[in-house]
């Protein structure tokens, strides 16, 4: 284990270096790419390694981890450090395994998170050990730093008669005393020597000892124990009855055909009066409950199509199914239209936009549904676990708080300001993504929206002010270079 408490406390040591009062930025790739080499070459060293493709984990890692190099949105500011998390662990626990589950992924997952805990005793004794080992090796080789110890023993003696010589000499000569003086100011104004550094350094080194000693423990959590021991115990298969299953999906069918019936002849072909409708609650709310019925109807397929073996027959079920698939692409579109009405009406802001994503995965997530329903050949979890992933990285890298400012100012020059009330009070929210749109109201008309303007804008200088090159981020670059000579 002697490699892996070195190496985990140097992770520890670079975690500290490039986060300790640190805002991230390029930091964070940084640290994904030094933490991920380091576990995969554990891994492998131990021969723990069964399945090669778990690697490809470190792609939507990296990129992910990357837009803290490149963008600034809030959410994924936050959304993005989880996320990291959750892959590392995935990436983890599907290489140690050739074939895996879902149980079994949820499984190892708690265990991975929670195990290292059973083996803190283990992590600090292999510390202690290492550093034992360090000194057992010089003890070894005694003679031949014989000569080194001498020196240092020389130093030390020296210290005592250098301060009481110095002092001498300081009073012998003014000028010397002066120097000498100056010298020694110099050195205790350092921030090295005040206060808050040595409470920072504390921190620091306990911050320092409790990463080293729980990536030790994980390590051992893998390597160790019977983590990569699959449950062998028998399971129960759950299947549902064909006629139960059939109840369900026809009654399902018969409400989502009035419902879409409904939605086709009132609000797609607008046969209906909207007038009278309350946008916000009609579309907002509207979207949140058609999603939770899209996410229910993904559920009853999954369920209602599981065989005890394949059938390539078109059944009844399978027909059930297909319409439901339909019905929910149709319930899909409905929330997505609702949303583009409510966004026609307020605007655009990242809850609205998110949406639009959101509802685009579901109905992607639809075409390998059917393929399951059809029976043709496709490992449903991992399809929709890639198409997820594939639709997250998107979101992040569209530069939504650019775009939100852009389609927003766009639209309120467009009008020209008549018919779209701008809503700067939101726009003032955006991160710095958004300064480029933003500084293009600087010259508007409306005095409000200008003070507004020029308060967002000192913030966005003030963010941009002392970046240091663990914080380095491209867009706050662009930004500070865009506000250069704006007043």
């Amino acid at each position: 284990m002697k490699i892996a408490v070195i190496g985990s406390f140097l992770i520890a040591i670079l975690h500290s270096i490039l986060f300790y009062g640190q805002k991230l930025g390029g930091s964070v790739i940084l640290f994904c790419l030094a933490l991920g080499f380091f576990l995969i070459y554990i891994l492998d060293k131990n021969n723990k390694i069964k399945n090669q493709k778990a690697l490809l984990l470190c792609l939507p890692i990296l990129l992910i981890s990357a837009t803290y190099f490149i963008f600034n949105n809030s959410f994924f500011y936050i959304a993005n450090i989880v996320t990291i998390i959750i892959l590392f662990i995935l990436m983890v626990i599907l290489a140690v395994f050739d074939k895996t589950t879902i149980g079994l992924i949820i499984n190892k997952v708690v265990y991975l998170v929670l195990g290292p805990i059973e083996f803190l005793e283990e992590a600090i004794g292999s510390i202690i050990e290492v550093i034992s080992n360090l000194f057992k090796k010089k003890e070894a080789s005694k003679e031949k730093n014989e000569k080194i110890r001498k020196i240092i023993l020389g130093v030390l003696i020296t210290i005592p008669i250098l301060i009481i010589v110095l002092i001498l000499l300081s009073s012998a000569d003014s000028i010397f005393s002066s120097e000498l003086k100056e010298v020694i100011d110099t050195i205790f104004s350092l921030d090295i020597f005040e206060s808050e550094t040595y409470v920072n350094l504390f921190f620091r080194i306990i911050i320092i000892l409790i990463i080293t000693v729980y990536l030790i423990a994980l390590l051992y959590n893998i390597l160790e124990d019977n983590f990569c021991e699959k449950d062998t115990s028998e399971k129960r298969k759950w299947t549902l009855d064909a006629t139960i299953g059939n109840t369900i999906l026809t009654i399902l069918n018969l409400v989502y055909l009035v419902f879409c019936y409904i939605q086709i002849s009132v609000l797609f072909m607008k046969t209906g009066n909207l007038q009278n409708f309350d946008y916000a609650n009609y579309a907002r709310q509207g979207f949140f409950q058609l999603m939770a019925v899209s996410i229910i109807n993904l559920i009853i397929i999954l369920i209602t199509s599981k065989k005890n073996e394949t059938n390539k027959k078109i059944s009844y079920t399978k027909i059930m199914n297909l319409l439901l698939a339909v019905f929910t692409l149709i319930i899909l579109f409905s929330s997505f239209y609702r949303m583009h009405l409510y966004e026609q009406e307020y605007g655009y802001t990242f809850l609205r936009l998110m949406v639009y994503f959101a509802l685009i995965t579901e109905a992607i997530l639809i075409i390998p549904t059917v393929m399951y329903i059809l029976d043709i050949n496709i490992n449903l979890t991992k399809t929709y676990f890639v198409v997820i992933i594939i639709m997250y990285i998107v979101v992040n890298y569209i530069n939504i708080d650019n775009m939100i400012a852009k389609k927003n100012i766009d639209r309120y020059f467009e009008d020209n300001s008549e018919t779209y009330e701008l809503d700067m009070n939101y726009l003032q929210t955006l991160s710095i993504d958004g300064a480029k749109q933003i500084k293009r109201l600087k010259d508007t008309t409306d005095e409000n929206i200008m003070n507004q303007v020029e308060y967002y804008l000192n913030h966005v200088k003030s963010e941009t002010e002392n970046i240091t090159w663990q914080s380095f981020n491209i867009n706050k670059i662009i930004a500070m270079n865009e506000l250069k000579g704006v007043e």
